[in-house]
């Protein structure tokens, strides 16, 4: 796996995204979780992983849907059945399309979501929760807090984000996004789906669009 920074130089880009310094935490804490989020951000492997997500805001009702995310070196896609994004994850560019209202947006901030770990919201707080074992490949648990979510990833060791779940950051703890990867290939469906113009339709097979069976 090819790598554009030092692991030194990608935890003190990870940090610098976040803005934030944490008191309470140790310093070797603050760096490992630090360089997990960074290879989050920083792979440069080509892949297209396929999510099954379980939404559940409080006072909404509970949604299930699929989402996508798609990489290669430095450009990344993410697909969800209202959003689209695009981002060159160097560059630290991107543009947002919402299938809803038809509304784009470009900018850092965009890559910043898109692009591994979001980090876009300043960190209250990391934890390193060690080592888990996912069925397509054993990853990195983190776990980052900001003033609204409680957020736990499992990064595998070429930068996949394999679980995603973000609980609400009060005395309820409520979860309200459970992201499950059913699908990981190595190959990508289109060379050509980094460009804008290609935010105009869908890369992502039929197969990925309903939940498998483990999960009904």
């Amino acid at each position: 796996m090819r790598r554009s920074l030092s692991l030194a130089a990608a935890t003190t880009l990870a940090f610098s995204l976040m803005g934030a310094s944490f008191a309470s935490t140790d310093d070797t804490e603050i760096a490992k979780v630090g360089a997990i989020i960074a290879r989050s951000k920083l792979t440069r492997d080509i892949y297209a992983v396929y999510f099954w997500n379980r939404i559940q805001h409080p006072e909404q009702q509970a949604v299930e849907e699929w989402s996508a995310e798609f990489n290669s070196g430095s450009l990344h896609r993410v697909e969800t059945p209202r959003d689209r994004v695009i981002a060159d994850c160097v560059a630290h560019t991107g543009t947002y399309l919402s299938l809803i209202s038809g509304q784009k947006v470009s900018g850092p901030q965009v890559a910043g979501a898109a692009c591994g770990i979001n980090t876009n919201r300043q960190f209250l707080a990391v934890e390193s929760l060690g080592r888990v074992k996912n069925q397509f490949a054993d990853a990195d648990r983190v776990r980052v807090t900001d003033a609204e979510n409680v957020r736990t990833y499992d990064i595998s060791d070429n930068g996949i984000i394999l679980r995603t779940i973000f609980e609400t950051n009060d005395d309820r703890r409520l979860t309200v996004l459970d992201v499950e990867t059913v699908g990981i290939t190595g190959s990508l469906p289109n060379a050509d789906m980094f460009d804008e113009s290609s935010l105009s339709v869908s890369f992502v097979p039929e197969r990925f669009r309903i939940a498998p069976k483990s999960l009904r």
